[in-house]
């Protein structure tokens, strides 16, 4: 398994730009890549999926590479054309980055399942990084497959040597998993974002031992690191145990979904609700800028209280600070940048 993908969780770092201020909050940034290794996660995963430029989103990449030195892994998301997502590899790969999650390439409806692999294989033979295919419902590959997933190309690039995982995103349903895992899992490691079905199909196929690139802090803290816990259990084969932890933070794993399900079959995310997790367990926070017609929730009152309440459910305690802090960042915060400084405050309210 060439990347390095541990028996732990991986992470998302969302510390970019602020409406109203210039550049990359880059302390913000390297607070967060600190945050990762305190929660016990195995990497650091750096999203493109919010409004920040190419230039900004490499150097986003080189900042969260520097600060994890060799304590942590980092990886990148990558979607769009063939191109691009060469060019991003290209670069993620001379910064040091480990592995990349790739989507399915953007470009003309394909007409056959050959086609679907030859876009594929010119992405993934352009790098040595380890790959993480992306296990979530393409529509136009549905064809192939009624799930939207190219189980039969999977199963072919499941040989290559530097291809070494599938996530298998949140709102999948166990059956898809099950025959992805049935395909897949006697070469690949296989990462369920939904929690819930880790230990059945842990207990029938191997390679589960992984889950990552999803909010994870919505689900633990560094004091009381649960999915982190949970994971390393399950990876021993004591299953018995892990249920055990399992109960513990199951509110978590219920809320998560509830919230991000909806939005994730309309390929969207409540990004200022996740943003809210990470500060709440001591990350940056900060609202994030928009792409241009790019739909995502308000994050309001309410669901800031149920955010924290669901914490307290389990025993955590969320950090104890003005929401103010959340708004511009911690670091940002820190230096008395407050609300009035920004020029607009999307997704608060």
């Amino acid at each position: 398994m060439g990347c390095g993908i541990s028996q732990r969780h991986g992470e998302f770092v969302h510390a970019f730009v602020f409406v109203g201020l210039q550049g990359l909050d880059e302390e913000g940034i390297r607070h967060d890549v600190r945050q990762s290794i305190k929660h016990g996660f195995c990497a650091c995963s750096v999203s493109p999926s919010t409004g920040v430029s190419l230039a900004q989103r490499r150097h986003l990449v080189e900042i969260v590479r520097e600060e994890s030195g060799n304590k942590i892994l980092t990886s990148v998301i990558t979607g769009g054309t063939v191109q691009g997502q060469i060019e991003d590899l290209a670069h993620a790969e001379k910064t040091g980055c480990s592995h990349a999650l790739i989507r399915f390439p953007e470009g003309p409806q394909p007409e056959s399942e050959e086609e679907v692999h030859a876009r594929f294989r010119e992405v993934i033979d352009s790098t040595s990084l380890g790959i993480v295919l992306y296990g979530s419902d393409v529509p136009a590959l549905r064809r192939f497959h009624p799930s939207g997933i190219p189980v039969n190309v999977f199963d072919r690039l499941a040989n290559v040597p530097n291809v070494v995982a599938v996530k298998l995103t949140h709102v999948m349903n166990v059956t898809t998993a099950y025959q992805l895992c049935e395909r897949l899992s006697d070469r690949l490691i296989l990462g369920p974002v939904n929690l819930d079905h880790v230990p059945v199909l842990a207990k029938n196929y191997r390679h589960i031992q992984w889950s990552g690139q999803w909010i994870v802090e919505s689900v633990q803290s560094p004091e009381k690191p649960f999915a982190v816990e949970f994971m390393n259990l399950v990876a021993k084969g004591r299953l018995a145990d892990s249920l055990k932890v399992y109960w513990q933070m199951q509110p978590l794993v219920q809320a998560i979904y509830d919230l991000q399900g909806p939005y994730l079959l309309h390929e969207s995310h409540p990004y200022a609700h996740l943003k809210y997790h990470q500060w709440c367990t001591g990350g940056n926070g900060g609202l994030l800028p928009l792409k241009a017609g790019q739909y995502m929730p308000v994050l309001r009152a309410d669901a800031r209280e149920l955010i924290r309440g669901n914490y307290k459910k389990v025993g955590i305690s969320p950090v104890d600070e003005p929401e103010e802090e959340f708004i511009v960042g911690k670091m940002n915060y820190s230096r008395g940048i407050r609300p009035s400084n920004l020029s607009s405050m999307p997704l608060y309210a």
